[in-house]
């Protein structure tokens, strides 16, 4: 695991759910908490977080935070992988993506 970069001025605490984190943000436990961006605007937007609010995104770094989300195939199976691959390139330049992501969600779900 990284070594966590705001040491030297936060208490650093792991959780082993989102939900255990957003708990103790809400009874005041911790001052703030770092997650995915569509599932705290879920979370903020609820009864359950009406007294948060988001602040703002962590400049991506690979280096901390990974490489992000992926899907997998079954190991040699090119063509399956491939048919993804141009699927999603297709509605990435179609416009398909953008459309459904603005109906559902306030920020977009992929990140090249």
């Amino acid at each position: 695991m990284p070594t966590p970069i705001f040491t030297d001025a936060a208490e650093i605490r792991v959780y082993q759910t989102q939900d255990e984190a957003n708990q103790d943000l809400v009874a005041g436990r911790i001052d703030a908490t770092q997650a995915d961006s569509i599932a705290m605007a879920d979370f903020v937007n609820s009864d359950a977080g009406a007294c948060c609010e988001i602040k703002g995104a962590v400049a991506n770094d690979e280096s901390i935070l990974g490489r992000g989300i992926g899907a997998g195939v079954r190991k040699g199976d090119d063509a399956l992988r491939e048919k993804l691959n141009a699927g999603i390139a297709a509605i990435l330049a179609d416009g398909t993506h953008a459309e459904i992501t603005s109906r559902y969600f306030k920020a977009s779900i992929y990140s090249e």
